[in-house]
């Protein structure tokens, strides 16, 4: 089912019914038209897509994709970067580029929003490079009419905020920007307000009671994170999800309910509210 008709249970506090599934995917890019479509379409499974809404719309790409942009196209000779508490050395690209990624990534999900962006240009300068204006084409967003596609189909679209940013790392209004202006531009785009929001990264530090707040007085009904514990869903506004990706071990773990039986088990909640 998609995410609305859970919560929808859950608003109501109805049973949800047993062995129900909803599968979530993040960003809004083209390759889940592309490729994971086909395969939901195929086997009549829905979904719910969150959208980040400047990216749909072609006015930015996705930080974390520039910083794979620049460390692919910097070469293995580079000089060495610095910023504050973050030093990347020379030539350290031949071995470590895998672990550079990590460590970046890391290291920008725990700065301000706006510093954030200063790192990434002033790396790309620092090794004589020029980000695209536009996102690549592997990195590419759905248009709009890919979504109303998709939203036809029975594919929930739900929000994302408008340009990605941690939500922890921003301030109360612009947090209130990111959150009110994206559920405004779906509703314009798609002819439907959304129902579901979804926190940039997800982590415990990416979101608060007072997020979760905006979250709700902004017209959203529901809203999940990227983590899971014995919080469950308990809160609809901090709904756990349990990731996959391409490990199968971990799939298993998470559909077959594995993962959140331990995490009953042993009482496991990273936060509360």
């Amino acid at each position: 089912m998609t995410l609305e008709t859970l919560c929808g249970y859950l608003e109501s506090e109805q049973r949800v019914p047993r062995n129900a599934i909803v599968i979530t995917v993040d960003d809004g890019y083209r390759d889940f038209y592309d490729i994971a479509w086909p395969v939901l379409r195929e086997h009549s499974v829905p979904a719910t897509l969150f959208v980040t809404t400047g990216f749909v719309s072609g006015d930015l790409w996705l930080w974390p994709d520039k910083i794979s942009w620049i460390l692919e196209h910097a070469g293995e000779n580079n000089s060495v970067f610095q910023w504050q508490g973050l030093r990347i050395e020379e030539n350290e690209l031949k071995t470590n580029s895998p672990k550079i990624w990590k460590r970046l990534i890391s290291f920008l999900l725990a700065v301000p929003d706006a510093e954030k962006h200063e790192v990434i240009a002033a790396l790309a300068d620092a090794w004589g490079l020029e980000l695209p204006e536009n996102a690549p084409e592997r990195f590419a967003a759905c248009t709009w009419e890919q979504l109303r596609e998709l939203q036809a189909a029975g594919i929930e679209i739900g929000g994302h905020t408008v340009t990605h940013p941690t939500l922890g790392q921003v301030n109360s209004s612009h947090a209130e920007l990111e959150i009110r202006d994206c559920r405004a531009r779906l509703a314009e785009e798609l002819g439907r307000e959304p129902f579901s929001f979804c926190y940039p990264n997800g982590m415990p530090d990416d979101f608060s009671a007072d997020l979760m707040k905006q979250v709700e007085k902004n017209g959203f009904r529901c809203a999940v994170a990227a983590f899971s514990d014995a919080a469950g869903m308990k809160h609809r506004f901090a709904l756990r999800r349990h990731s996959s990706g391409n490990n199968w071990f971990q799939f298993c773990k998470a559909v077959s309910g594995v993962e959140l039986i331990g995490h009953y088990l042993r009482g496991q909640a990273r936060v509360h509210y």
